[in-house]
This record gives C-alpha cells, sequence and structure tokens, in this order.
C-alpha cells in the first residue's frame, strides 16, 4: 500500500509542469494587429513554442496551455516588428507588445 501512495505520488508530482519547464508562452488578452490591412482581433491569444508561433486567435476560441508562461496583454495591442511576418502559426516569434511601455520578443524570447 505504501509503494502504490508513494507511486501515485510521484506520478502526480511529474504531471505538474511549471512554465520554466514547458517553454511555452501566452501573450491573453492583447488586440491582435497580425498583419497590415488584416482586421484586429480584440482579446487574443497568442501561443508561442520553440521561437515559432503555435497558435493565434481570440480567446473565446483559442484554448491556453497548462503551464505556459502567461503575459497578460489587458489594454494593450500586439503586432509583429517592424519589418517582421505576419503573426500566424508556424511564424517565428518576432513581435512587439505595445502599451504604457513596449515589449519586444524575438524568437520567443523578451528581449525588451
Amino acid at each position: 500500500m505504501k509503494r502504490f501512495v508513494l507511486l501515485l505520488l510521484v506520478v502526480a508530482l511529474t504531471a505538474c509542469v511549471s512554465p520554466e519547464e514547458s517553454g511555452v508562452k501566452v501573450i491573453v488578452g492583447a488586440k491582435l494587429i497580425a498583419a497590415p490591412g488584416r482586421a484586429p482581433v480584440d482579446y487574443s491569444v497568442v501561443v508561442i513554442e520553440k521561437g515559432k508561433i503555435r497558435e493565434v486567435g481570440p480567446q473565446s476560441s483559442t484554448p491556453v496551455p497548462k503551464g505556459a508562461e502567461l503575459t497578460r496583454g489587458m489594454g494593450m495591442t500586439v503586432e509583429p516588428l517592424p519589418g517582421g511576418g505576419p503573426i500566424e502559426a508556424g511564424k517565428p516569434a518576432d513581435l512587439v507588445l505595445k502599451g504604457s511601455t513596449d515589449r519586444v520578443m524575438k524568437g520567443g524570447n523578451w528581449v525588451q
């Protein structure tokens, strides 16, 4: 019985994933301007993994992965870096989160 409880505890602990371990980053709630000329998406979700955008869409239909590192973007705008490509699945995560202070992401890492 003790072995079973210990095994169950080990399995439960290994199922817990911290944001640092998952490597997945998510920007939640920002207005998304994916590319010039495209309609903006209010209250968006941008999922970033391994330096690329894995998924992007409205909060109402885009799930936030468990264990992801969250960046709250309410009242902010997320758009491509100047000269960069659109914010869409499969593209490099090179973007700027504009607000009272801008944050810049290159290759999935915050650099500013």
